[in-house]
Parts: structure tokens; sequence; C-alpha cells
């Protein structure tokens, strides 16, 4: 990956990619400790955070499965 000419090393590719992943749980919990379920936010006229619980995978693909999906796909 090139950024400004610049290749950045292996190490550093892991480290953005584990800083996301943090903010992403981080994100997650708060909204779960500071939302009660359902409940939603207005953030733009064409935007509301909402609480909602994804039981699938994307887009809730498999979230009717039997089970095995879910371990399978992670």
């Amino acid at each position: 990956m090139l950024i400004i000419g610049k290749k950045l090393s292996p190490y550093a590719l892991l480290s953005i990619s584990g800083l996301l992943a943090a903010s992403d749980q981080a994100v997650k919990w708060l909204v779960q400790q500071s939302m009660a379920y359902g409940e939603y936010v207005s953030v733009t006229p064409f935007f509301n955070w909402v609480h909602l619980w994804n039981t699938g995978a994307a887009f809730s693909l498999f979230a009717n499965g039997g089970g095995w999906q879910r371990y399978f796909f992670i």
C-alpha cells in the first residue's frame, strides 16, 4: 500500500487494522451502554444512528441458519 509515495511496512498495516478493529468494538460497546435497544438518534436528516442487533453476516445473511455458518464464516 502506498501513501504519498512511501510504502507502508506490514507492521504499520497490522497496527492500522488493529486500531480500526479496536475502535469498532469500542463504538459498539458505547452504543450498548448508552442507548436502549431500538432507540435511534438523528444525526442528519438522512442518517439515523440506531441500536439494533445483526445476528447474521453482512446484511443478515445466514441469520436463520442452523448455527454452523456462524463458526464457518468467522
